[in-house]
């Protein structure tokens, strides 16, 4: 006779070591691709790395941590980037407030909510800012192209390219941004085409998000309904990438149409420029440029001395005939031909790194935000940035904005979790209800004694159920895996029969005028129901939470008694909801 239960345990523990043995590999493996994509590309973030290899954050963390510690890669403020001159210091880790790492920020402007977060932060502490290509909020400078009269001498290039090759007929579709730098280069490439073809017609005009997967479905979709477009403009090189890589999937002759990038950041668009099949024009912004000039306002600024409130970048209109009077093939791919540099343009700040500084302090470290890590654009400032800092003995870091948007707001959650948690006291029920913040606030109770939680997400469930000090009360019902909550009838009768003190409540939306407001309507159904059983509701939101209307409204927002929020919340919505009897209790660190 089988011994099945001797068998299953055998043959499990053998499952098990295969599989750890598997993990190895695979883990192996893909240590040496992030390795191999770091220094390809000098810089990647934690989400980019997540997404090409299919595995959490987490593990990407643990991955650079690891790699970090061989001596194979720096770790970065939400990425990593490739070994460079300078070796980061105790004070400058990136675990470490921002504000707290560097001395000079170079940025630009990515979304109202992360640069009101940024900002003041920095501000407080009176670091300087330069914006790069677009203005903020107190920037010392702004190092930028003049970006309408770049766009505007292509749109003249590219009505004359029409006027030779199609007698005249311009069709254009605008692959633009909404950004104010973006909009001036489609005014300024339209005013030129005009000037050029005065009955030109810019057929579409199209947010392309700044993405190439936006701009390529765009493009596909605007080529099948429009077939006469002739030109396509390209604010930056990965909307224009995106264009012509459409155009080839459509199998459309390149001497039927021309795409036009704003540009000209990496290889990639140089190399398409070379070729001249689909591009044939394009602007060049020399972001080799660029990287020394926003150095060097950086160390103006940290002296605290007088610099232009512009500093304007030179930009070239280029050709596969005159690419290679500024940029020569080398081993690494295109270098910039520094004598054609000095010999055709007026830069506007000194950007020799070995000149004289005399009385001069040298900031400990420069910051630099990315807001779009996939962009050529912000890759190569990055190694030239880097390059030069390196030459100075100045540490240089890189900040991927989408990454430290969400740790900022993630440790906010956890600040307001922190302060709920203290509301909460020996011999009470409370009713904890899903989400990241009720995760954090289960956290915070991890250790506390004589409590009764009552909650329908697994998540506080699984935090908690260790704790043999409290009173747990799971409320049963259908398990919705994305959201890891309990709902439907049968969890909704559990609450009908149970009575908490306090109710810690999240939600995806606020509005001062139509309440409070979530995503799905079988958790809105459940929100209702501890709403019912609680004799105080204390809602939790961070400030991103506000202005939102979601898809289902869960309650006016007279059910609420208190408030925990972050200090980003406008004090003048602050004052509203104190009018409308809402105690707001501000959670700082």
């Amino acid at each position: 006779m089988v011994d099945f239960e001797h068998y299953f345990r055998y043959n499990r523990t053998d499952l098990d070591k295969t599989n750890r043995k598997v993990e190895r590999m695979a883990s192996k493996e893909r240590l040496e691709q992030i390795v191999s994509l770091v220094n390809e590309r000098g810089y990647i973030s934690v989400g980019e790395l997540g997404r090409a290899f299919q595995v959490s954050e987490m593990t990407i963390r643990r991955d650079l941590d690891r790699l970090e510690l061989e001596n194979r890669l720096r770790r970065t403020f939400g990425g990593a980037a490739a070994l460079g001159d300078g070796e980061l210091s105790p004070a400058s880790r990136p675990d470490a407030a921002l504000v707290d790492r560097v001395d000079v920020l170079v940025t630009t402007s990515v979304n109202p909510k992360y640069d009101n977060l940024l900002l003041e932060s920095l501000s407080r502490k009176r670091i300087p800012i330069i914006a790069e290509s677009l203005k903020v909020r107190n920037e010392e400078t702004v190092v930028a192209v003049d970006n309408y009269h770049a766009a505007l001498d292509v749109g003249r290039r590219a009505g004359e390219y029409a006027r030779q090759h199609w007698g005249g007929k311009a069709y254009a579709l605008d692959l633009t941004y909404s950004l104010s730098n973006t909009q001036l280069r489609s005014r300024g490439f339209t005013a030129g085409l005009h000037e050029s073809i005065p009955d030109a017609e810019i057929v579409l005009s199209i947010n392309a998000q700044s993405r190439y997967s936006t701009a390529y479905q765009l493009t596909r979709d605007a080529l099948a309904v429009h077939k006469q477009i002739n030109l396509i403009f390209a604010i930056n090189d990965t909307t224009a990438w995106a264009a012509i890589q459409a155009c080839r999937d459509l199998s459309i002759d390149p001497d039927s149409i021309l795409v036009i990038p704003f540009g000209l950041e990496g290889d990639t668009l140089k190399n398409a420029l070379m070729q001249a099949d689909y591009c044939k024009i394009g602007v060049a912004m020399f972001p080799e440029i660029v990287a020394p000039v926003c150095l060097e306002a950086s160390i103006a600024a940290y002296n605290h001395l007088p610099i232009p409130h512009e500093l304007v970048t030179p930009y070239a209109v280029l050709t596969p005939q005159s690419l290679p009077d500024f940029y020569t093939p080398g081993a690494s791919g295109w270098e910039i031909r520094w004598d054609t540099v000095r010999r055709e343009f007026q830069i506007p700040m000194d950007i020799d790194p070995q000149r004289p500084r005399s009385g001069l302090k040298l900031p400990r470290r420069v910051g630099f935000i990315i807001p779009f890590s996939e962009h050529e654009w912000y890759r190569e400032l990055f190694g030239s940035m880097q390059a030069y800092a390196g030459r100075l003995g100045i540490g240089f870091e890189v900040i991927d904005a989408e990454q430290n948007l969400k740790d900022e707001i993630d440790m906010r959650r956890r600040v307001i979790a922190r302060v709920a948690a203290d509301l909460i006291h020996p011999g009470e029920v409370v009713l904890i209800d899903g989400g990241p913040t009720a995760n954090y606030l289960a956290e915070a109770l991890a250790s506390r004694k004589d409590i009764t939680v009552i909650t329908d997400s697994v998540g506080v469930f699984k935090i908690l159920e260790g704790n043999e000090d409290v009173v747990l009360i799971l409320t049963g019902g259908a398990y919705r895996h994305s959201s890891q909550m309990l709902v439907g009838p049968t969890a909704e009768g559990a609450l009908r029969e149970l009575r908490g003190d306090k109710l810690f409540l999240m939600v995806a939306g606020i509005s001062i005028d139509h309440g409070l407001w979530h995503t799905n309507i079988s958790e809105v159904t459940m929100k209702q129901a501890m709403i019912r059983s609680a004799r105080e509701v204390i809602l939790l939101a961070d400030h991103t939470a506000f202005g939102q209307e979601s898809v289902v409204q869960v309650a006016p927002l007279s059910v609420v008694n208190r408030l925990i929020t972050d200090d980003a919340l406008p004090a003048s919505t602050r004052l509203e909801l104190s009018k409308q009897g809402i105690q707001v209790i501000l959670a700082n660190e």
